[in-house]
């Protein structure tokens, strides 16, 4: 049996025995303002110095008596015991409560000595936690609504540090600060789902949740409330969020199982909007409120039903496509019926295509939207596993490719968009060629086409025929040939970009003469950078190959070809400046050219720089560079031979920075200051350091 706790007039405080009423004269002066949250008036009135009060004569924490007084005027009563006791830094005490229900119940624990952090988490008799404290400091508060009587654990540990705690709880009304949970009469939690059904209008308030779960969308520990809702046959569901916080929204087919989650949205069109567009069969959901970082509040939550029309129906009034022919269309208003490997599921809105290929073909879809689309083949309209083709995107997020070679039968195009909510219009074509290709200029050795220097070719072997094999590949896929002239000794680039295929690019002195191929390289599929071809040629005729590496790798790919005369190019590394040990220099791309590339920073096709280091023994090299704009560097042996490249970097912790370490053996090497892909120029500063290895 505790004694009654002494204190200074101003305070007064009678405690019969240990799980006593405390009874507090108000100190308005103490009190927060009605707008702030209830977690941050605990956090205030549990900091708040109690000078008036003097020091605490008993064991109570001193910093109860404040705290009554904010939960008092809050509309709060204390309830059921006080418990006291200490914990070592890590550990935990148990407290079994019963509570009524149609009731808010607070529990606040205050920590003394060396507390840090003390937590504070409420499960119910199923070990579901259904309130906890997500704050960090020396006290903790934890709220929950409750529509039935039963039985609770509430557990209070040392997060960081150890000491004393005081664990003190509050009851009060239903709605008495418990927010929407009150509101609703229900925790909104997975165990009490608030109801929700289509065409209603939900006003809410996360800050009576707890943080239990978290969608693929959400990061971050915010409280979240749950509604619930059935479906009695396949529909297509709208789920609208508005907040006055940075608000998320999920649906789960199972509360609580991350792995049956549906469809998630953070933002949509601005961080105070969230939206859900999902086809979703018969059956029983879960829509989760929740919030980025640590958002929390109020909200307000509708949901649109839309029935949807059988698959079978949807299916026998496909659209026909007509192959060759372009045409408009939009899913602004279409349902979302079909959805794929790709582009997040293409949980979106779609529009539905018929194929009809009579031969076996080479077959091309290509689609540009004003939303970020994605494309995608059946062989079968209504079975998902019968998918041939996805593509999300291609060159950027408004583009979508799809092709290979099919057999005979009907097909089904589906355009849609990525993951969910992505909508809008689009330009849709598909074409068809012989899958052993046609006649086409550049075909073959006696239809040649002569390549444009230092300007974009586009050369697309969709039609084309396979004539040719280089040494890294090409058998058996469509190709195209060019006529190159090199009028002296030069230096050859092919810069490759956005193919659409899989394949290969080379260079013959000899049309169709394998043996003598000078040079040949990859082109990687769908890459912006999409593989590079430099070679030294001497005077006279060259043929440049674009390859296909099979029978369904054709398509369109850019192509950017420069010719540089190799004379000037050596005179401008021989006369290079020579950079030493421990200088710092400054200089400028701005007004150089273009004349050297790079495995790294995307090709490093913008205004470059050359410098030369001579190093006199074995050292570590390394180079430092600041500049105002997205800068790389790379160092190599042989100034003109790019397959001399000894290291490259481009960003080194931001990408204003640049560095290269490297150990090299005695002497004279070459450094190329440039620019992250094309365009970047500016000011740098450079710092050459050269040390024993």
């Amino acid at each position: 049996m505790h004694q009654p706790t002494s204190v200074t007039p101003r305070c007064e405080v009678s405690v019969s025995n240990r799980f006593s009423e405390v009874r507090v004269l108000p100190q308005r002066s103490l009190l927060p303002a009605r707008s702030t949250t209830f977690a941050a008036s605990i956090t205030l009135a549990a900091s708040i110095t109690l000078a008036a009060c003097g020091p605490s004569q008993g064991s109570m924490n001193p910093r109860y008596v404040t705290v009554h007084n904010v939960l008092a005027a809050m509309g709060l009563s204390q309830t059921g015991a006080i418990s006291e006791g200490s914990l070592p830094a890590g550990g935990e005490s148990k407290i079994q409560v019963s509570l009524p229900s149609g009731q808010c119940h607070t529990f606040v624990a205050l920590g003394s000595g060396a507390v840090s952090d003390i937590d504070l988490v409420v499960r119910e008799a199923s070990g579901e936690v259904v309130a906890r404290d997500a704050t960090h400091d020396a006290q903790a508060a934890a709220q929950l609504c409750t529509t039935m009587s039963g039985d609770y654990e509430v557990t209070v540990s040392m997060a960081d540090g150890a000491g004393g705690y005081t664990l003190s709880s509050w009851s009060g009304e239903d709605g008495a600060g418990g927010g929407v949970l009150a509101a609703n009469r229900g925790r909104g939690s997975c165990s009490q789902p608030l109801a929700f059904e289509s065409g209603a209008e939900i006003a809410g308030d996360t800050r009576g949740g707890v943080d239990a779960m978290q969608g693929s969308c959400v990061d971050g520990a915010s409280p979240e409330v749950v509604h619930s809702f059935q479906l009695a046959s396949r529909a297509q569901v709208t789920v609208s969020l508005q907040s006055s916080f940075d608000g998320a929204l999920y649906i789960q087919s199972r509360c609580g199982d991350a792995s049956t989650e549906v469809a998630c949205n953070d933002d949509f069109q601005d961080t105070s909007n969230s939206r859900l567009v999902a086809t979703l069969d018969e059956g029983e959901y879960f829509v989760v409120v929740d919030g980025y970082g640590q958002g929390a509040g109020q909200y307000q939550l509708s949901m649109g039903v839309r029935e949807l029309r059988p698959l079978a129906e949807v299916c026998r009034d496909a659209a026909p496509l007509t192959f060759g022919q372009s045409i408009s269309g939009s899913t602004a208003e279409a349902a979302d019926y079909f959805h794929a490997s790709c582009a997040g599921g293409t949980q979106s809105p779609d529009q539905l295509y018929r194929l009809e290929v009579s031969e076996r073909s080479r077959l091309r879809a290509q689609m540009e939207s004003d939303h970020d689309g994605a494309l995608h083949l059946r062989s079968s309209c209504e079975d998902p596993n019968s998918e041939l083709l996805c593509n999300d995107d291609f060159r950027d997020q408004s583009h979508s490719v799809v092709s290979s070679v099919v057999e005979p039968g009907e097909y089904f195009l589906i355009a849609d968009g990525f993951r969910e909510a992505q909508f809008g219009s689009f330009n849709l074509i598909a074409e068809l060629a012989p899958v052993q290709g046609s006649s086409v200029v550049g075909d073959s050795c006696e239809y040649l086409a002569r390549v444009p220097i230092r300007e974009t070719l586009s050369a697309d072997t969709f039609q084309a025929t396979d004539a040719f094999e280089g040494s890294c590949g090409g058998q058996g896929g469509a190709d195209l040939a060019y006529l190159i002239e090199s009028r002296g000794r030069s230096r050859l680039r092919v810069q490759a970009r956005h193919p659409e295929f899989s394949g290969v690019m080379y260079v013959q002195r000899t049309c169709g003469d394998g043996a003598s191929e000078v040079a040949c390289a990859a082109l990687p599929e769908g890459e912006d950078t999409g593989g590079v071809l430099e070679t030294v040629l001497e005077r006279g005729e060259y043929v440049l190959v674009i390859d296909g590496q099979g029978e369904d790798a054709f398509g369109n790919v850019d192509l950017e070809v420069s010719l540089d005369d190799l004379a000037t190019l050596e005179r401008a590394c021989r006369t290079a400046p020579l950079l030493q040990n421990g200088q710092r220099v400054s200089g400028s791309t701005a007004e150089a050219s273009d004349d050297f590339h790079a495995t790294c920073a995307m090709g490093a096709a913008s205004p470059d720089k050359v410098y030369r280091i001579r190093v006199p023994r074995r050292s570590a090299l390394r180079v430092d560079m600041e500049s105002d704009y997205d800068g790389a560097l790379f160092l190599r042996r042989s100034c003109i031979d790019a397959a001399s490249e000894l290291a490259c970097n481009d960003d080194h912790e931001d990408n204003r920075h640049s560095r290269i370490e490297t150990t090299v053996d005695a002497g004279t090497y070459y450094l190329v200051v440039d620019g992250f892909r094309s365009g970047s120029s500016g000011h740098f500063d450079l710092e050459v350091d050269v040390s024993r290895p």
